[in-house]
């Protein structure tokens, strides 16, 4: 049993299972598939097409975000004393509807970029369909629970990518 504390809503009856099989099938693949482009020169890597260096640069920044998104979604989901009872609105939450998830995806994708296989994006792709499956499980649990409250936070804040700021004087 989970020590986890109850908050709003249920996950998907399969996401910590999933999200742990979904990590350790990515990593192997990218590693296996690095390790083989580097020893044997047999693998999917197309590291070649690009620059190396020109790939730091995506790769720190889409790591830096993804842990940044992890952590602070994180910190305003598990980081009060109590049991989470309102939508959480604000902080990283106003931005995107998923960023522990989106977080976990950006730091993958910051792996892929410093070693570019392409057998590792297409286990991504896979991994990003598997996160946006559990999302709308959840979001329809959500709806269920909240409904308007819901309805109108969904149609404020994106699922998965930031909508640009409409009005940049205001805050």
């Amino acid at each position: 049993m989970s020590n986890r504390k109850a908050g709003l809503g249920s996950e998907h009856p399969l996401c910590d299972s999933l999200q742990l099989a979904m990590l350790i099938l990515y990593f192997a693949v990218w590693a296996i598939d690095g390790l083989s482009h580097f020893l044997f020169r047999v693998s999917t890597v197309v590291v070649e097409l690009t620059s190396f260096p020109l790939l730091l640069l995506p790769s720190f920044l889409s790591l830096s975000f993804g842990i940044y998104l992890a952590l602070k979604s994180h910190d305003a989901v598990f980081g009060e004393t109590t049991g989470q009872s309102r939508l959480i609105g604000s902080g990283v939450y106003c931005w995107i509807r998923h960023p522990m998830y989106l977080g976990i995806l950006l730091f993958c994708l910051g792996s892929l970029f410093a070693v570019f296989s392409l057998l590792s994006l297409g286990v991504w792709i896979v991994f990003f369909m598997v996160y946006d499956r559990m999302a709308t499980y959840e979001e329809r649990d959500l709806i269920r629970i909240l409904g308007e409250e819901y309805i109108a936070y969904r149609k404020r804040v994106r699922k998965w990518f930031p909508r640009p700021r409409q009005n940049p004087g205001n805050t």
